[in-house]
């Protein structure tokens, strides 16, 4: 593409050698991946400043370079710079441009909140697409109609991921249903994409390690709604005090909820470990739903995806028969097979969540509840004891075990997660086994009869970071072969 097409979006401070003809290969912004004939992008990262590496960009054949400052060389007569006072809009609008605009060939749907994201997009992609081509893309990697991949985060980095919309768009996707994280926003990774929804589920402590403080965050997450474009319309949750600040901002945004009246509402709930019936109601009118995905906030889930369908102009009743066939999302409470009790993986790894879950379980009434967890390195460590608080208040036994450790050292961050127990007192029903696999063999060996059990924190990940290292792990594997030795060994008996 040339230089001229490939720059028409961009707002532009200054050119050097400009050559509208000069024929770009691609564009990238990490310099250890330029190739001969690309336009790389330098900005300014949470870790590294790209302007300090235009040098090498140049060395690897780039033949344009794009930045917030010129660079500090001479720079070749047959090389151009382009100066723009925001380098990261501008790589979102060259890749949207070299790529054809393609979230305007998609009616794309973002979700953005702390809890709940992955579930009802995934939901809410298993149910749209009984009527047409839609894809996925967040926490649990990205789905078109030929592929199905992992992705290194929620929703990845511009350059992947406008590629990944390209592919949509050529395959015929005609919608797509994508979670939109915090950091997604703050590093402006969907500038430029056009949603036809943006929903927002709710707000809760996370990921204070990059945003410092809540209104940080907050305003982070605000930006789904306020960005150019405009989502065309809005969804937000009722049940969250942050919802109820956005809501009061877009008084023509849409509401949902469990607990007050709002546009779209769910009341009479009855949920179980096996699944739940409630109540919907909206402007179309109320019908009863059921569904097979347990526990109260997937009501929550399930509500906000029939009120995203009735926004898309979509009867959501005409979608019971594919919700009552739904069967859950991998890692998200996912239940296997384990004769008289429930082993139940899940991906919970907030305060929030651990309330949601062990709360709801609690009420329940099980004969007991038995819950393994451990809490991630280099992550949000305020957050270890009150993980460790709950889980003791709600929780007949709890084991204490490794996450992803990263860089930390794992009996540090266990410390830090006693610090949420009772002091100077017995704790017999609390174990610490720093080995995940040995941790998760022991609560299997303690199981009986109408307990159940509750592994938290990776759900669907089938990988464990230890140090700077990534081995295969998968806590759901991990159960069924822990479950058909045992069966096995009791068969021999």
């Amino acid at each position: 593409m040339k230089l001229q097409d490939l720059a028409k979006k961009l707002t532009l401070l200054e050119q050097r050698n400009w050559k509208p003809s000069l024929e770009i290969s691609g564009i990238a912004s990490d310099s250890r991946r330029v190739k001969a004939g690309d336009l790389f992008v330098a900005y300014r990262g949470p870790q590294a400043d790209g302007h300090l590496f235009l040098e090498e960009a140049l060395k690897r054949g780039a033949r344009a370079l794009v930045g917030e400052r010129a660079p500090s060389f001479t720079l070749p007569p047959e090389v151009a710079f382009l100066k723009v006072p925001e380098a990261r809009e501008a790589l979102a609008n060259l890749l949207n441009q070299w790529y054809g605009f393609p979230t305007k060939k998609l009616r794309l749907v973002g979700i953005t909140g702390t809890n709940g994201k992955t579930t009802i997009a995934y939901l809410l992609r298993d149910l749209l697409n009984s009527r047409l081509p839609t894809g996925y893309l967040g926490t649990l990697g990205y789905r078109t109609l030929k592929k199905e991949a992992g992705l290194s985060n929620t929703t990845p980095g511009a350059e992947e991921l406008f590629a990944i919309l390209g592919k949509m768009a050529e395959e015929e996707v005609k919608a797509l249903i994508m979670e939109v994280s915090s950091h997604a926003l703050d590093q402006k990774r969907v500038h430029g994409m056009e949603f036809e929804l943006a929903v927002f589920t709710q707000l809760t402590p996370e990921h204070l390690d990059y945003h410092e403080t809540m209104e940080n965050y907050f305003q982070a997450k605000r930006l789904l709604f306020t960005r150019s474009p405009r989502p065309k319309r809005m969804l937000i949750s009722r049940d969250s005090p942050f919802g109820r600040r956005l809501l009061s901002d877009f008084p023509d945004a849409k509401s949902f909820s469990l607990q007050e009246a709002a546009d779209y509402r769910a009341s009479e709930i009855n949920t179980n470990f096996e699944g739940g019936e409630f109540t919907f109601e909206g402007p179309r009118g109320k019908w009863r739903v059921k569904t097979r995905l347990p526990f109260i906030h997937n009501v929550f889930n399930a509500t906000c995806a029939l009120a995203s369908l009735d926004l898309m102009g979509f009867d959501p009743q005409s979608f019971r028969e594919p919700l009552e066939a739904f069967t859950g999302v991998p890692g998200r409470l996912e239940r296997i097979g384990a004769g008289g009790f429930s082993v139940f993986v899940d991906y919970a790894h907030t305060p929030d969540a651990f309330e949601n879950i062990l709360s709801e379980a609690r009420r329940l009434q099980p004969r007991r509840i038995l819950t393994l967890f451990g809490c991630g390195g280099d992550r949000d460590p305020y957050k270890r004891p009150v993980m460790t608080r709950i889980a003791y208040h709600y929780s007949d036994l709890i084991i204490l075990t490794s996450d992803n450790p990263r860089t930390e050292a794992p009996l540090e961050i266990l410390r830090q997660m006693r610090q949420g127990l009772p002091a100077d007192q017995p704790l017999p029903n609390v174990l610490e086994i720093p080995d995940r696999r040995q941790a998760i063999n022991e609560l299997l060996g303690m199981a009986e009869p109408g307990d159940a059990l509750f592994i938290l924190g990776k759900g669907h990940e089938d990988y464990q970071i230890l140090g700077t290292q990534r081995i295969h792990f998968d806590d759901r594997e991990v159960v069924r072969e822990i479950l058909a030795r045992r069966k096995k060994s009791h068969v021999s008996l």
